[in-house]
This record gives C-alpha cells, sequence and structure tokens, in this order.
C-alpha cells in the first residue's frame, strides 16, 4: 500500500478521518511518530515554566513543535499501535513529527537562498517536498544504507535532520506535501538517498568553504582490535544512551560487546568506561535521572510520563477547570474587600527611603549622558552595601548589590569604588562589608532579549542572590530598537521575570531624550511611554554638573522629594541642599502662584486645593511634596483674603474659590 500524503492539501482541507488514515499510514510503513503541541490547544504552565522569558507569541511557536512524550526513547523502538491511539485519544488537536534517520532524511530549508541551493541541481534532487508554516521547505530523502547522517540544527543556512532529530508531519497545522512526481510514494525507499558528496556540498554551503563532518560509516556492534575499543565502546555508549537504554541495560549491552573483540578489555575497564560516559551524560542531562536513567531495569525509559501526562490532562480544557472554582472565584482571582484583607499579605522590606527602594521595587534613574547616573548608582550601592547612609536616609542592614555595568572597563571601575570608600578608609568593617556585598562587572555586554544572555544573567542572580540589581545603562544590554515601544516592552517583561524569579529590586539607569533633558517628567526617558508605566519608584537628575538637581517620584510614597545635588569627587559624596535653607521662601509669591492656577468656575475642597498648589509648585519647579501644599494653602489663606475667599462648616468641610466665581455653591444645598 502506497503512503497516504493527500499532497497538495492543507490541514485545513484534511478531515479528521483523512488526518487519521494519514497517522495509521505512517504507522504502517514503520514511522516512529509522537505527538507535539498544538497552536489550537491550550499551552501547559509546565511548558510555560521552562521557557520563562519568551513572548508569549515564542511559546505559542515553541508550544506547536514541542513532543508531548519523552522522544527519545522512540529512536530505538516504534511506537505501538496501543500507544499511538492513547495519544490521539489524548492529544485530538496535536501535531505530529517523525522521527528522522530511521524511515528517511529530511533538509529543512527554512529561506529562499536555502531552497534555491537544493533545486540548483548541485546535490541529489527529491519529488517529495513538504511546505513548512514560514514559507519554507522540507526535502524528504531515503536513508542511505553505508552512511549514517546525524542531524545537523542550528545556526545552518540549510539544517540536516538526521539521526538523532525529528520533523514536523503533515496533518500538523500549516504543513502540506507537494509530490512532483506524481507517482505514489509506495515507500521512502522509493525516493533518492543523499551521498557523501551531498553532505559535503551542503556543509560549504553552511559554513563557506568550511568542511565539517556530518557523515560518518554507520557505528556497528562488531568487536574491534588493541587500540580502537575504548574509542568505539564510548561512540556505542553513547549511541545506547540515545536510543533510551537504562544504565543497567548500557552495562550488560558493553559486557556483551566487550566479548566479541580480540582480545576483551577487562571487566573493570569496560564498567569504568562506560560509567564515565553515562555519568558525563548525567552531568549535563540530570533530568534523566528523574525520568529513570538509572531507576529503571527494563529495556527502554519509562516514556509515558504518567504524572507530567496527568499535568497536560488537567490542563486540557482551561475552561472546564475554571467551571470546578467558579462559586469561589473569577478568572482573574478577585476577592471581596473582607476577603483580600483577611489575607496575610507579606509586606516588602524596605531599603531606602519612603517606599522608595524596597524589596522587588522597579526603579527607573534617567538622565541625561554625563550627569552622574553611574557616580549616583556606584554611591548608592557602596552605602548600601556598608549598611550606612545615603544622603541624609538610612539602611535597614547591610545590602548585597550587583551592579551589571556596561560602560566602564574593569581597571577604572576600582578606581571609582575606591573613590566611593574614601569616607570609610579608616573603617575596616565598612570596607570588608563592601568586599563582601558587592559583585560589580566590568564592561559587560550582554543581550537580555537573547535567550542565553539572560539565562546566565539570571544564573548569575541566583548564585550570588543580591537585594539589589543595577542595570547601568539601560542601552547596552539589548540589541532592539531603543524608540520601539514593543522592544522596550518586551525586555522590561523580562526584568519583571527576574524580579519575580530571585526576588530582587532592579534599578536600571537611562538616558532621556534629547528634547525633554530638563523636565521632571519620566515620559522624557527614551521609550517615555512604556519606561513611564513600568517603575515603582523613579529618578530623574536634572541641571548641569556640579549643581545636579535630583527629583524623585515614588507611587508608593506618600509624596515625592526634589535635592539640589552635586557630587564631590575629593569626598566620593552626594551633598545635598535643602532649597528652603539655600534662599529665603517668598510666601506671597507663592500664594499668587496657587491663585493663578486655580479655576474661576471651580469651588475647591481644602484637600483639592492642597493637591492644585503642589501642582502648581512642581510646575514651577519649586518643591511640592505634601508639606509644601499646606503650607502654601495657608499662604493663599494669609495674603490673598481679598481674592481667594473661604467658606466653612464646622465639623464638615472648608471650600476655597476665587472672589468672580459666580457658580451655585456646593454648601447651600447642605446647610
Amino acid at each position: 500500500m502506497s503512503l497516504i500524503l493527500n499532497a497538495n492539501q492543507t490541514w485545513e482541507d484534511i478531515s479528521k478521518e483523512a488526518k487519521d488514515e494519514m497517522l495509521d499510514s505512517y504507522w504502517e510503513h514503520g514511522f516512529h511518530l509522537i505527538p507535539c503541541g498544538s497552536k489550537e490547544e491550550y499551552i501547559p504552565e509546565y511548558f510555560r515554566k521552562r521557557h520563562t522569558f519568551d513572548t508569549e507569541e515564542e511559546i505559542k511557536s515553541r508550544w506547536a513543535k514541542a513532543p508531548r512524550v519523552k522522544w527519545e526513547a522512540f529512536q530505538r523502538t516504534q511506537p505501538t499501535r496501543e500507544e499511538m491511539n492513547d495519544w490521539i485519544e489524548k492529544f485530538p488537536k496535536a501535531n505530529w513529527a517523525a522521527l528522522t534517520g530511521i524511515n528517511f532524511v529530511v533538509l529543512d530549508a527554512d529561506s529562499q537562498e536555502a531552497v534555491d541551493f537544493i533545486e540548483s541541481k548541485k546535490i541529489t534532487g527529491t519529488t517529495l517536498k513538504q511546505v513548512t508554516p514560514r514559507g519554507g521547505m522540507h526535502f524528504f530523502y531515503s536513508v542511505n544504507p553505508n552512511y549514517e547522517i546525524r542531524n545537523s540544527a542550528g545556526q545552518n543556512k540549510l539544517d540536516i535532520r538526521g539521526v538523532g532529530g525529528y520533523v514536523m508531519m503533515c496533518p500538523s497545522h500549516d504543513y502540506f506535501f507537494i509530490n512532483e512526481s506524481q507517482i505514489p510514494v509506495s515507500d521512502m525507499d522509493d525516493l533518492p538517498c543523499l551521498q557523501p558528496e551531498d553532505l559535503q556540498k551542503i556543509s560549504e554551503f553552511n559554513n563557506v568553504g568550511k568542511v565539517q563532518s556530518i557523515v560518518t560509516e554507520k557505528l556497528d556492534d562488531v568487536g574491534t582490535n588493541i587500540g580502537t575499543r575504548n574509542d568505539k565502546l564510548a561512540r556505542l555508549v553513547g549511541r545506547w544512551i540515545k536510543e533510551g537504554w537504562g544504565q543497567r541495560d548500557i552495562l550488560i549491552k558493553a559486557q556483551d560487546w566487550n566479548q566479541t573483540n580480540v582480545p576483551p578489555m577487562s571487566p573493570m575497564e569496560v564498567t569504568t568506561t562506560t560509567m564515565s560516559i553515562v555519568n558525563g551524560h548525567i552531568k549535563r542531562h540530570p533530568e534523566d535521572v528523574e525520568m529513570g536513567m538509572l531507576r529503571w531495569e527494563t529495556s527502554k525509559w519509562e516514556v509515558h510520563l504518567e504524572d507530567e501526562q496527568k499535568e497536560i490532562l488537567k490542563q486540557e480544557d482551561p475552561i472546564e477547570n475554571l467551571a470546578e472554582e467558579k462559586e469561589e472565584k473569577g478568572p482573574l482571582g478577585l476577592m471581596p474587600w473582607k476577603d483580600f484583607s483577611a489575607l496575610d499579605i507579606e509586606v516588602p522590606t524596605e531599603f531606602w527611603g519612603d517606599k522608595f527602594i524596597f524589596q522587588r521595587a522597579r526603579v527607573l534613574m534617567i538622565g541625561k549622558p554625563k550627569i552622574g547616573k553611574s557616580h549616583w548608582l556606584g554611591a548608592f550601592a557602596t552605602a548600601a552595601c556598608t549598611g550606612t547612609e545615603f544622603m541624609g536616609k538610612s539602611f535597614p542592614r547591610p545590602l548585597k548589590v550587583m551592579w551589571l555595568q556596561a560602560e566602564i572597563i574593569e581597571a577604572y571601575i576600582t578606581e571609582r569604588v575606591n573613590l566611593y570608600l574614601t569616607p570609610y578608609e579608616t573603617q575596616s568593617e565598612y570596607i570588608d562589608a563592601l568586599g563582601e556585598n558587592l559583585i560589580v562587572s566590568g564592561r559587560l555586554r550582554k543581550n537580555l532579549l537573547k535567550d542565553s544572555d539572560i539565562d546566565m544573567v539570571s544564573e548569575e542572580i541566583a548564585f550570588h542572590k543580591p537585594d539589589i540589581v543595577m542595570l547601568d545603562p539601560f542601552i547596552n544590554f539589548f540589541d532592539g530598537e531603543e524608540n520601539s515601544n514593543a522592544d522596550i516592552h518586551k525586555l522590561l517583561g523580562r526584568v519583571d521575570r527576574l524580579i519575580e524569579l530571585h526576588n530582587v529590586c532592579f534599578i536600571i539607569a537611562h538616558h532621556t531624550g534629547k528634547d525633554r533633558q530638563d523636565d521632571m517628567s519620566f515620559m522624557s526617558a527614551r521609550g517615555g511611554s512604556v519606561f513611564s508605566g513600568w517603575f515603582d519608584s523613579g529618578i530623574k537628575l536634572l541641571g548641569e554638573k556640579p549643581n545636579v538637581t535630583l527629583f524623585y517620584e515614588a507611587r508608593n510614597a506618600r509624596e515625592p522629594e526634589s535635592h539640589a545635588a552635586y557630587f564631590n569627587f575629593d569626598t566620593g559624596l552626594w551633598n545635598t541642599v535643602d532649597f528652603d535653607a539655600e534662599k529665603q521662601v517668598d510666601e506671597v509669591d507663592i500664594a499668587h502662584t496657587v491663585a493663578n492656577s486655580m479655576d474661576k468656575t471651580k469651588f475647591y475642597t481644602r484637600a483639592e486645593l492642597e493637591l492644585q498648589a503642589r501642582k502648581a509648585l512642581k510646575d514651577r519647579g519649586l518643591p511640592s511634596g505634601v508639606g509644601k501644599g499646606k503650607a502654601a494653602v495657608s499662604y493663599v489663606q494669609k495674603y490673598l483674603g481679598g481674592r481667594v475667599l473661604t467658606h466653612a462648616i464646622p465639623g464638615k468641610q472648608t471650600w476655597h474659590w476665587l472672589v468672580n466665581n459666580e457658580g451655585t455653591k456646593p454648601w447651600e444645598n447642605e446647610e
């Protein structure tokens, strides 16, 4: 019977019955099939946890190709009919993959350049092709009986799916076959096979002349002579591990094979060599211990993964699961205040300032280039690590700070830290505390949009367990577009995940845009609209060195603060100047500032006028905290009684309004 391929029909064109017939045909022809995820179904939580830093779209794409079983075991053993039926029943919306190097080999061309190379007749051609979701092509070949073609995929222009790999197959979503010959394919053996010279040309195409060995003569189980026994045993053990054999069986197979050598190795030498390879694999893949590599005495590892399958099935129908909890919670888990207020919610530890820098806080520091952001961070970190004071505010204890610095080389970062240590040069206990608590890099360049790079950063944080991580500056830690909201949103989402994973506070240093360097708004950050909605606490540095103004905005604090400050290069300290101490406050001027900001059509309660006063002060670049707002309203009452009128109801409310306001007085209905 010929293979049922339903050539030139997409997933949508093929009925459920026809799809089942395709899978049955594949199995009858000896294909080793495995079920995968699907974009049509709910993504299990266990899979999401494995891809912590991916976007939702990336997770969906990965899930559509993710095996639902421990597939390596099926490189040696074809799934049984019962296993296939069980999978089809459990995963009706699954995509399907076939293991390669067993019945066929596939050339995976993701680009037009790779497609053109194959169809240029520079290598052996084939008539059976498969279109992939992204417009690429799979080219199918039979297995060469004389050579083992290994899987070679990753950064190639043209990937080879051979021994140790798998390929998605129609009827998976958005995959469909093209059979150019129109002749039914009775078996994959009908197709041409790739020759070593084809693999040579592919290697040259991928590596611009650099030839890599991607084909070897098939590894047999025949014994060998002195000088090659250990090498061949190591290769055989590696193959048995890939095939899914357990430790006990590998040892037995190794001793049996050894009896075919001339002369045989000692049993102890065989055991030592075998266990060295097995232990090396376990060190690289500790998850295989949990999968049963050491525990099971059968000839294949447990492939059903009962616990994981149960977890998958629990999440296959999220609507059903939610229905079980419908009486207690909605889909967001919200609850009435009486229940919420009864929760035992952990209050985050405050590190510095009034709810400003605290455990798990997202802190943004912005300012134009060279204004002193790194000096502020370095001096702050030094004080935090020693548990002393910084800018008049204390720390609860010595904190551990990781300073990821991307601009200053190692030699100069040392020079800077020594400068910040100047105030403590005679106090060895503080110097010792800094030596233990400050983790610093020199000109670190990592792209946090790249999975491998953010994984390294995450592992580094997990190793040192800091309280605070400082990213300085932001722009040097990603290769996206600085003014792209999507790129910045993605990176900040990854920073949020680091905060969740490691329970740390994150401080990000970033530049302001050229047009808004000297206003107090945090919308002035490059990519401002995303940043302004991200942070819990913000610091903006304004002005020119040495006279710098620091403006604080903390969403959870009682009031923002402003400080005039300068960095002392002799002492390594940031010195602040109280605005009120620097110059005499003109109370009349402030009163007029508030009155000029009032709307002549409005009647203000006391609280409303205080808020209006703070806004007016902020617009003028003056201190605008809660206390300053209360004082400003008092100045209005003190100096502008003829312009701003007041009406008070004892024990209830006080209103303020401009004298020319002829609107309806709100208290008339209450009196």
